[in-house]
């Protein structure tokens, strides 16, 4: 039993390494914030195509989407950090696990996700407060770019 207790902090501090080393530690948008206010314009010349997505009502959310989806940017505002936490829990991290090379956690308070899915899509989703984001890009360089360009989130 010792050794299981010793081991524990070892493995925990193995898996928060295993995450991205993405700061999210940002003031979230407003709850009653306009798509501009959340979403940038373009990103790397590619124009902003916005669709409402289909969740349960109260939540509500956003894809904006670059390039014809070489990067996409989800916005989803629940009522309260519980509520977000839930559904980041229930329905994005299950989405995680069917990637290769995933990361996902609850750290200190916060859920995050990471991975690469079937297709090579670099993949990024994380909470604040109420409001879940997640972040795509069909490789590395798209996902960086859409990192650099998004204020709720940075390298």
């Amino acid at each position: 039993m010792k050794k299981i207790a010793l081991l524990l902090p070892i493995l925990l501090l193995f898996l928060y390494g295993c995450g991205p080393d993405y700061n999210t530690d940002f003031e979230p948008p407003l709850p009653n914030a306009k798509l501009d206010d959340v979403f940038p314009g373009e990103i790397a010349g590619l124009k902003r195509e916005v669709t409402r997505m289909q969740l349960d009502h109260p939540m509500e959310g956003f894809t904006s989407s670059y390039g014809n989806g070489k990067i996409t940017i989800d916005a989803i505002l629940t009522q309260g950090k519980s509520d977000a936490d839930g559904y980041f829990k229930n329905s994005i991290a299950p989405e995680y696990d069917k990637m290769k090379n995933h990361f996902r956690g609850n750290i200190n308070g916060k859920w995050s996700a990471s991975g690469t899915d079937q297709n090579g899509k670099k993949w990024f989703a994380w909470v604040n407060n109420r409001w879940i984001f997640q972040i795509s890009g069909v490789d590395k360089d798209h996902l960086m770019k859409a990192i650099d360009a998004f204020k709720y989130v940075a390298e």
